[in-house]
């Protein structure tokens, strides 16, 4: 960064918690029975940028990174669960193709619903 020259941060738009809307197109998969639908439900993780929206009109401080750390911290262990989900369900017989993407879907999906879930209840209320 050169002297005199601003900090610029990539602004979430507004309204981009809307294309959480999307992951309802996994629902084809019912109908269809066709697995690269079952993709769509990742698309839920859009809705974390709904709270990321509220916390990006605050001013960031120490209370604010330290609450980010306890986020990261607390949300780790999704993905990690959701891994061993998947590794355990490969030995058995309901470990599908199917299973493993709707697996990962909500693995991915609740990974950042968590992490900016937790992180407006640190921010907010503690």
């Amino acid at each position: 960064m050169y002297k005199g020259q601003k900090k610029r941060y990539v602004r979430i738009g507004k309204h981009g918690w809307l294309l959480g809307l999307l992951g309802f197109n996994g629902l084809q998969y019912f109908k269809t029975h066709d697995p690269s639908f079952l993709f769509y439900f990742s698309f839920f993780s859009f809705f974390s940028f709904y709270f990321h929206g509220k916390l990006a009109e605050e001013m960031p401080d120490e209370r604010y990174y330290m609450n980010a750390q306890k986020a990261r911290s607390i949300t780790m262990w999704v993905p990690a669960v959701c891994l061993f989900i998947i590794g355990i369900g490969s030995m058995f017989p309901f470990g599908t193709k199917e299973f493993m993407i709707i697996v990962s879907a909500a693995g991915w999906a609740a990974t950042f619903l968590t992490y900016s879930i937790t992180f407006y209840y640190l921010d907010k209320y503690c």
